[in-house]
């Protein structure tokens, strides 16, 4: 049902109030819903029915802003690329990235000569044991080398520090 007649003041900043003319709308509610109203608006010492005007006109206003949120998102993007520069982030990190990367290469490039030069002093301290023997201990060495490899980084520490282990593995060698 519609009727005229009604006003509902509206506060504002200097603190009066203005009149807006209003439509009378017949909605049904559940008997908790009503109840729940009512409590509700008697905490916040107001009516229900202004109550549920201003949860309307707040879930209007939600639903005018959903035709926005393309447009807004738009423009945080635009903010975001003018704040952070993300070329230049690109850059600075695929700069750092190659540098890790030659690092990680020169590491490499020594961890493989001192394996090699190991190798060669044990060959020239091991003239006694046959060559089986000296097999046997490299591919053992380097088994070793993988299972440490494949450690997780929270192993490593307590690994190390295990003398007793690392002694017993060594002397499997």
């Amino acid at each position: 049902m519609t009727g005229k007649g009604h006003s509902s003041r509206k506060p504002y900043r200097g603190g009066e109030s203005i009149k807006k003319p209003t439509q009378k709308r017949s909605i049904n509610f559940t008997a908790e819903t009503l109840e729940t109203l009512d409590k509700l608006a008697a905490r916040n010492h107001t009516t229900a029915s202004e109550l549920v005007r201003g949860y309307v006109e707040k879930g209007l206003s939600i639903e005018g802003n959903k035709e926005d949120i393309d447009f807004i998102a738009r423009i945080i993007r635009q903010e975001l690329t003018a704040v952070y520069h993300v070329d230049e982030i690109k850059a600075i990190a695929d700069h750092d990235t190659d540098r890790i990367a030659k690092m990680l290469m020169k590491i490499g490039k020594i961890n493989g000569a001192m394996f090699f030069l190991l190798i060669k002093i044990f060959m020239n301290l091991a003239n006694e044991g046959s060559e089986d023997d000296f097999d046997r201990m490299i591919s053992e060495a380097v088994r070793l080398g993988v299972d440490y490899m494949q450690k997780k980084d929270f192993q490593i520490n307590s690994f190390l520090q295990d003398t007793e282990n690392l002694r017993r593995l060594a002397d499997k060698l």
